[in-house]
């Protein structure tokens, strides 16, 4: 005999799983159509002829491919030249981060000294204090850079020598203070390579100090090649925000901008008839020069996501990171 009310059970404990699983789905649709939204836009609009940007026919695909509005973001933008900046600020800077700020962590979280707890306080003090607060007393350090007064002291005994190097339009502004983990987010990035090294076992450090190793040889042979979960956050957190950086580009570059500074300054380039010869700009060649330079903008790090996304997402769950 056919028992119904199992049956009935059966398929309503079913039915409710696949309704469970389609409205899971169709979430998970909406919120990455949610974040994909501006890029699909940017690149929709930077390939189309400026002529067909308010064709109510055309949504999302148009008729036809035109690379114009993208040659003339890369002229106006003088994109080779304010992308190898971007690079060596974004590329370096990271590196000098990655190095300054492993150490610093992994001093907080396996060696005790005194005002430690002070010294931590400090640094997570960086992470509240806007930066902009030293800004300009950072351009005038960088403006005449001198390594602890040693300059001076050389020049006054040898005059010829320069009493302070002019970092500024280069690199180096962002640079030298990564070197000594105070560069753009430092605080945050020791916060977590030393979560992440106080949540390491020290048997692996007490069997390497057997071994003979010291702290230094401890800290680059066994801990740092287990904290690549950490380095891949920091790297591809420092190398975003360190690309992405408009408010201390702008201070520090006069010439020789970097990507973001010049993307902020396109609107009224392209206001400027004499800077590609043409006489007059329609709204619609200045939106699509302007999605045109933003698709521009976020493509190498968006390039660089993409490699990496797998191990980024790895990393933030060995690390902790929430939110």
């Amino acid at each position: 005999m056919i028992n119904t009310e199992k049956i009935a059970h059966y398929f309503k404990r079913n039915t409710t799983a696949v309704i469970w699983k389609i409205f899971r789905f169709l979430l998970f649709v909406g919120i990455c159509y949610i974040f994909i939204f501006p890029v699909l836009y940017m690149v929709s609009i930077a390939v189309r002829s400026p002529e067909t940007v308010n064709d109510p026919s055309i949504v999302w695909i148009p008729r036809g491919i035109s690379f114009s509005s993208i040659k003339t973001a890369i002229k106006i933008l003088d994109y080779p030249r304010s992308v190898t900046t971007t690079l060596m600020i974004s590329v370096f800077g990271t590196l000098a981060s990655l190095i300054s700020c492993s150490l610093v962590g992994y001093g907080f979280a396996r060696f005790e000294f005194k005002e430690k707890k002070i010294a931590f306080a400090l640094v997570i003090l960086t992470i509240i204090v806007p930066p902009q607060t030293v800004l300009i007393s950072s351009f005038i350090g960088y403006r005449n850079f001198d390594f602890f007064g040693i300059l001076k002291l050389l020049h006054m005994i040898i005059p010829s020598i320069p009493s302070g190097v002019p970092l500024i339009n280069t690199a180096w502004t962002f640079i030298v203070p990564a070197i000594f983990a105070v560069g753009l987010r430092s605080g945050l990035f020791i916060y977590i390579f030393r979560q992440f090294f106080a949540g390491m076992p020290k048997d692996l450090e007490e069997a390497a100090m057997i071994d003979g190793c010291n702290a230094f040889r401890i800290f680059v042979q066994v801990m740092l090649p287990l904290a690549k979960p950490a380095i891949i956050t920091v790297l591809l957190f420092s190398f975003v925000w360190h690309w992405n950086d408009y408010v201390q580009s702008s201070m520090y570059f006069n010439s020789h901008q970097p990507i973001s500074v010049m993307l902020n300054q396109m609107q009224s380039l392209l206001q400027d008839a004499k800077l590609f010869n043409v006489v007059t700009n329609t709204p619609d060649e200045i939106r699509t020069f302007l999605q045109a330079g933003c698709l521009l903008t976020i493509l190498p790090p968006l390039i660089l996501y993409i490699f990496t996304q797998r191990f980024f997402t790895e990393s933030i769950e060995r690390t902790g990171i929430v939110g």
